[in-house]
């Protein structure tokens, strides 16, 4: 049976790409001196994603190439798988819209996963579609975020994307065990009950571990945690900027698995 420690950290992520940066540096070196091996920090990690179009295209083609390029060197110093939110410019010629994203980098500093998100905030008065191009979707389900760390299998979720429970058991279907959530989770009314609510329902109903990273105010909500595949929350960051960290055991897992069989149960 494999072991993994894992961390999820966060901060308030603004337009001051230099600050973002400061504040990433800081919790990965944190997460590193606590034997992280993966590290998932929020979505939109690199700037605010509530700024106008014309902003965002001029983050995403200005300074997203360097941003990627100094998560792989946080990665590669320390030896660190990271999942981190950026945003991109579209494949499209015609597409106006940016891409709202979640990489992982691998800690040879290594790009092994980009995942678009599926669901773009269009909920509680606010319109992210406006902005952000949804990713397309394939039969094959080539759309989806999904890696490996040793015995343990990632699925990618952002924020929005948490609603969603079909996403969830998508990944699941692809062999996943933990669920990496990165969020900019804004208030809004139950809008923090939710978050804990969601997080845990995943966690239950997929007999999964559940990675949560999410910006901290005044846009988010902060409450990053790591759940049990139980539903408990095995530790929590509350409203501060900072970090928590736990070891991943896939015994646990299948433990679980065998005592509550949900899965394997299924006939729809």
């Amino acid at each position: 049976m494999a072991k993994l420690v894992v961390g999820v950290g966060q901060f308030p992520a603004s337009n001051d790409i230099e600050e973002n940066k400061n504040y990433i540096r800081q919790l990965v070196s944190k997460a590193a001196q606590q034997g992280v091996k993966l590290f998932t920090l929020p979505e939109a990690a690199m700037c605010s994603f509530a700024s106008e179009l014309e902003v965002l295209r001029q983050m995403a083609s200005e300074h997203t190439p360097d941003f990627i390029q100094f998560m792989q060197t946080l990665a590669t110093q320390y030896q660190m798988h990271i999942v981190v939110g950026v945003l991109s410019m579209s494949d499209s010629d015609n597409e106006q819209r940016v891409q709202n994203q979640l990489l992982v980098i691998n800690d040879k500093g290594e790009i092994t996963t980009r995942y678009n998100k599926i669901h773009v905030y269009d909920a509680f008065k606010f319109k992210e579609s406006d902005k952000v191009k949804p990713a397309d979707l394939y039969e094959d389900g080539s759309m989806l975020g999904v890696f490996n760390i040793g015995e343990f299998t990632f699925g990618l979720i952002n924020c929005y994307d948490l609603r969603f429970p079909e996403l969830a058991r998508a990944l699941i279907n692809q062999g996943v065990n933990v669920l990496s959530v990165s969020a900019n989770w804004i208030p809004g009314p139950y809008k923090e009950m939710h978050w804990d609510l969601l997080l845990r329902t995943r966690a239950i109903e997929n007999t999964a571990y559940v990675l949560a990273s999410g910006q901290t105010a005044p846009k988010g909500v902060g409450q990053s945690m790591i759940i049990d595949p139980m539903g408990f929350v095995l530790a929590g960051c509350g409203e501060s900027v900072g970090i928590q960290v736990q070891e991943l055991d896939s015994e646990r897992i299948q433990s679980v698995r065998e005592l509550l069989p949900c899965l394997a149960n299924r006939r729809l």
